[in-house]
């Protein structure tokens, strides 16, 4: 049998968070601690600690509406996958008259599995998150678009082009916000493709993603077009924001570099960050809006500018010093004329110890109360139920995949890709799941959670 100790330090092995909003982040390797207050730290670790009633049999409602024409969707087929299981197929469901669907839980793993809805309707797939109440219930509604190969009136609501400079190399990322914002709303899906830009000709193949579900990035392939340089997707673009990023390598031997990009749609907002902020820059359209001297990153800005205007910028000097180090410490001040602008990097503050040392003492001391209190039903427990009796196997098993499951929504959310509020409130629930199945059998196997390794 394993003893509380195992348990718990198995499971703080694994403990991780985000560093935004006062939360944390404890890798086995390196943490992160940055503005934290400590008595969240301890209010949050008790909350964790503290066990809380288990669910109800787990079931997923939801209804299919058209967007485009406010009603309901009728015979449309919605798949249950699994993440974790490289998006297999769990179920399927099809809607009612109403648009209704169901999924019972004969189909539904109870223990508290991630799990996303998946539909296809005109061509397009349209996909949403499962989160289950306090009793095992999600109700999940999704809305789809009728779909048009017209194009509708696309605008880049906000650019960024982010340069780092590297020796004979420069990196270059441009990210897109592109808007649909179709009267009535329409999917826009052409084979022709639905997303156009262009880089300046000789920087290659660029990679591609789309910011998909929950901020996961989705690979895409991009065509050429007609000419050097022009690119275009053939991805759908639903109603509202759709986010496209771009990376590539250009030439910087000659210690200068001439950027030139250009998309058919009118930009409201562009930025571009150049690193270092030792490189000298010229542009006819970006104006300088500051440097962040600490991290050697200049900031340049411009408004509202229509479409086919070519995002123009050229570089030239030597990348003085090296990359900004964890302690985002770099020598150097704000370039003549701009402001100084702070860009938060995830180092580490002058108060990180102190706040870890105290999140160490009351995690120690919540451990020794919760020891002090279950030692002497764990001991008594040597001498109950046999290990491996079937009742006990079951237990374990959901033990198991509660574990997982956690482990599962700790990794999305170190990735940055689950909100917090939804992360902290699935992960206190599930482990409320878990300390009600513990004490009904302390004997429960932890080895598939603790062996994992800690996303980094």
């Amino acid at each position: 049998m394993r003893s509380c100790q195992e348990i718990v330090g198995e499971a703080h092995a694994r403990a991780q968070s985000h560093k935004s909003k006062g939360a944390f982040v404890i890798h086995r390797s390196s943490f992160i601690v940055q503005k934290i207050p400590c008595p969240f730290l301890c209010a949050v670790l008790l909350g964790v600690l503290s066990p809380a009633s288990t669910r109800g049999q787990a079931r997923i409602e939801g209804q299919i509406l058209n967007g485009t024409t406010s009603q309901p969707v009728a015979k449309q087929e919605v798949r249950l996958l699994s993440p974790r299981q490289g998006m297999q197929q769990v179920a399927t469901a099809s809607t009612d008259a109403n648009g209704r669907f169901a999924f019972g839980e004969s189909s539904i793993d109870s223990s508290g599995a991630f799990y996303l809805l998946e539909t296809a309707f005109q061509g397009v797939r349209y996909h949403e998150p499962v989160r289950f109440d306090s009793t095992g219930r999600a109700a999940v509604n999704i809305a789809v678009y009728d779909s048009t190969s017209d194009r509708p009136a696309l605008r880049v609501q906000a650019l960024r082009v982010l340069v780092q400079v590297a020796g004979p190399k420069a990196r270059v990322r441009t990210e897109y916000e592109v808007k649909n914002a179709s009267q009535p709303p329409r999917a826009y899906a052409d084979p022709k493709g639905t997303f156009h830009f262009r880089l300046p000709p000789g920087v290659g193949q660029p990679t591609v993603a789309v910011m998909g579900l929950l901020n996961m990035p989705l690979p895409q392939t991009a065509e050429a077009g007609g000419s050097p340089g022009e690119f275009f997707l053939r991805y759908p673009l639903k109603p509202g924001v759709t986010t496209v990023t771009a990376d590539y390598e250009a030439d910087y031997s000659a210690a200068k570099l001439a950027l030139s990009e250009q998309v058919p749609y009118a930009i409201d907002h562009a930025e571009m960050y150049i690193f270092p902020s030792s490189i000298a820059v010229d542009s006819a359209v970006f104006k300088l809006a500051g440097v962040d001297s600490k991290n050697r990153i200049e900031k340049l800005e411009a408004e509202n500018l229509p479409g086919d205007t070519t995002v123009e910028a050229r570089l030239s000097g030597e990348a003085a010093g090296s990359p900004p180090s964890e302690s985002g410490e770099a020598e150097g001040g704000p370039a003549e004329g701009g402001q100084e602008v702070k860009i938060t990097s995830a180092s580490m503050t002058r108060l990180a110890l102190p706040i870890l040392a105290c999140f160490l003492l009351v995690f120690l001391w919540a451990l020794g109360v919760r020891l002090a209190k279950e030692w002497p039903r764990v001991k008594a427990g040597q001498a109950g139920p046999v290990r491996g009796q079937p009742s006990q196997k079951r237990l374990g098993g959901k033990a198991e995949k509660l574990l997982n499951s956690l482990a599962d929504l700790d990794e999305l959310f170190a990735a940055g890709k689950i909100a917090e509020k939804d992360y902290w409130k699935e992960r206190l629930e599930l482990k409320a799941r878990l300390v009600a199945n513990l004490k009904k059998s302390p004997s429960a196997s932890l080895e598939s959670y603790a062996g994992r390794s800690a996303p980094h």
